[in-house]
Formats: structure tokens, C-alpha cells, sequence
């Protein structure tokens, strides 16, 4: 770059249309100017080209267009304005590159924008890592520019690694922001069983509330959530009837049958898979509370403050299995619903661990 040239560079389009590049159209603009000038035109294997007769220390706008056989796609501009005389150079590395967390199996990492762009627009980050004992870096993956967190995975357990992040503009990479060396957890087990006491109680005809605490082992990776699965005591097959976040400990159960006794076991969830269940030793009947209210009857409110979360949240809602299939059937049919009742279907996988 002079006072009065630079050299644009740029990267091919991501697709062709079909036909080979044939040219680039290149133009300027003054940003104080509506009207653009051109500057040149290089064959479809030319990426760059020197842009001359500038005016020292003005601001302009460039645009890329390419051809092939079939005619010119749509114009590249960059946002960032490009001032005769200011020397374009690759950027700085990331700012303040930290390990955000850290399982059996990924690393996921976070940065800041680069102090300097190096005077025009950034075109990505780049990631590497290297296994500890080598001195061998491999990329991991290239990302936009507005992303600055990502988590790698799939990572060899019980290893160490060095994970690096490297800053891209037109003009090149930055040097790299470097980690320290990670160290990914030890081999992840499911979770300890929820811990008692299980509690299940009525809390309407066909309700109950479920509660019970966090276990004491979340087998080293984090807990997910909880599963509940009821099953009617004169039958053999589990339900599950809900899920919660890792943060709640108590699920309502509606939709149950009045005067039916009922089995309730909880499990809790990990990235590895699911924990033993935490399990009633004597099946819970659901009777309507001596203090049960209608909906729609007045009368004093109840005095059970757990009891008031069933229309507190969705994630207290319940569902009932309503049938059993081979895996090679992909088609259902269900009939005797109710006239212009609302109902919610969903599907999932036979779960061994669930309902054995």
C-alpha cells in the first residue's frame, strides 16, 4: 500500500453456479459519493488486484463481483470503510481466550473480538487443538466472526489438550491465542440414584405431587434432569409421565385414575445416560384430599403451598403412553378421542434402562 494505491485481496465464492468463474468486476466508491467508478476486472482465477489513483487519506467503499458463462452474481462490499494511506495488515489474536467448561469429552471455549481488525473486516476464527505429547495442531473448525464461543467434542477421555484460536481477515491470520493445557475429566459414569425420601402424595382425584433429593454422585459430568415414570400396580408396564431441569426436585402428575394404586420411580440424567431409579416399596393411591376443592367452588385456599405449582409452570404437565410398537411400524392410528378435545402426540425410542 501507498498514499495513493493498495492491493485488494479476496476469497473465491462458496459456489460457482454451476459454471467456472470466468472474471471479477472490481469498484470504488467514495463514502461521501453515491457513484461508483470501476477499478478493473481480473480472470476468475485472480483473486486480488492493485487499485491506483487514490486520493491520500479518503475513505472508500470496494465492491466484488463475479461472472461466469451466465452473468454477474451479487456484489461483495465489506461494511468496513478502506482509507488511502492506512496500511491493512492481518489482525491481533483473540482477547481474554478462556476454557468455559470441561466434561469427559469436550472443551468448549470463549474469547473476545480481537483488539485491532488490522483495518478491514474480519472473515473468521479459526480453532486448533493438540493432544498432549504431540506437536501436532489440527483444526478443529472455522467459524463467522460474530462467534466467539464453541464447543469441541468428541475428544479422547482422560486426555490433555492445548487448544488455540487464531483471529482471520483478508490479509491473514493473527498469531494465536493460546490455552493452557486441559485436562478433561475422568471417565463419566450415570448418576447415583435420587436420594430420599421419595414422597408421593394426592394432591386432586387424579393428581399427584412427586418429590425427592438431588443424588449424591452426578457420576462426573453434570445432571441433566430428572425422569418419572409411574406404572398402575395391577400392570407391568412403566410410564413416563414427565421431566424437569436439573434445578427442580418435584413434578405433578396429572391424568392419573382415581382410586387406582400406583408405583413411582425417579431417575436422574446425565450426559452418560440414566442413573438406577429411586423407587416407592409400596404403591400410592390416588384419593381425592379431604380438603379438595372443585374447580370453579368457592371456599378457602388450599394450605399445601407445593400443590399450587401444578398451574405454575409447563414443565409440570404429564403424559400417558398410549401404545407399544415394533420399531419397523411407522405409522399409528388412534381412535375414540373426544369431539373437539385438543390432544398432544409425541414418539420416542424404546428405552431399555427406562421401563425394564
Amino acid at each position: 500500500m501507498t498514499d495513493t494505491s493498495l492491493v485488494l485481496k479476496w476469497l473465491p465464492p462458496t459456489s460457482d453456479g454451476g459454471s467456472p468463474l470466468t472474471e471479477y468486476l472490481i469498484e470504488r466508491r467514495e463514502v461521501s459519493k453515491k457513484a461508483w467508478q470501476k477499478v478493473g476486472a481480473v480472470d476468475g482465477k485472480t483473486t486480488y488486484i492493485e487499485a491506483c489513483s487514490l486520493k491520500k487519506g479518503t475513505s472508500y467503499n470496494f465492491r466484488i463481483t463475479a461472472q461466469n458463462q451466465l452473468g454477474y452474481g451479487p456484489a461483495y462490499s465489506p461494511e468496513d470503510v478502506i482509507v488511502a494511506g492506512k496500511r491493512i495488515t492481518p489482525p491481533s489474536p483473540p482477547s481474554n481466550l478462556q476454557v468455559a467448561d470441561i466434561t469427559s469429552r469436550s472443551v468448549t471455549l470463549q474469547w473476545a473480538p480481537p483488539a485491532s481488525t488490522g483495518g478491514a473486516e474480519l472473515t473468521g476464527y479459526i480453532i486448533e487443538k493438540m493432544l498432549q505429547g504431540t506437536d501436532k495442531w489440527e483444526k478443529v473448525v472455522t467459524l463467522d466472526p460474530s462467534v466467539t464461543v464453541h464447543c469441541i467434542q468428541n475428544l479422547k477421555e482422560r486426555s490433555e489438550f492445548f487448544f488455540r484460536v487464531f483471529t482471520e481477515n483478508p490479509m491473514g491470520l493473527s498469531a494465536p491465542a493460546e490455552s493452557e493445557k486441559v485436562s478433561l475429566k475422568t471417565h463419566a459414569t450415570v448418576p447415583s440414584p435420587p436420594t430420599s425420601p421419595l414422597e408421593v402424595r394426592p394432591v386432586g382425584p387424579n393428581s399427584i405431587i412427586v418429590e425427592w433429593g438431588i443424588p449424591e454422585s452426578d457420576g462426573g459430568a453434570a445432571i441433566d434432569g430428572y425422569i418419572v415414570a409411574v406404572r398402575d400396580s395391577r400392570k407391568t408396564m412403566w410410564m413416563e409421565v414427565g421431566q424437569v431441569g436439573a434445578d427442580t426436585t418435584r413434578l405433578i402428575v396429572k391424568d392419573m385414575q382415581e382410586g387406582h394404586k400406583y408405583y413411582v420411580r425417579v431417575f436422574a440424567r446425565n450426559e452418560v445416560g440414566l442413573s438406577d431409579p429411586l423407587e416407592t416399596e409400596e404403591p400410592v393411591k390416588v384419593v381425592r384430599p379431604p380438603d379438595y376443592l372443585e374447580p370453579g367452588i368457592a371456599g378457602p385456599a388450599h394450605k399445601d403451598p407445593t400443590a399450587s405449582l401444578s398451574l405454575s409452570t409447563e414443565t409440570l404437565s404429564s403424559w400417558m403412553r398410549d401404545a407399544n410398537m415394533d420399531a419397523d411400524i411407522r405409522i399409528y392410528s388412534r381412535s375414540s378421542l373426544l369431539r373437539r378435545d385438543e390432544y398432544f402426540f409425541r414418539v420416542w425410542y424404546y428405552s431399555r434402562q427406562l421401563f425394564k
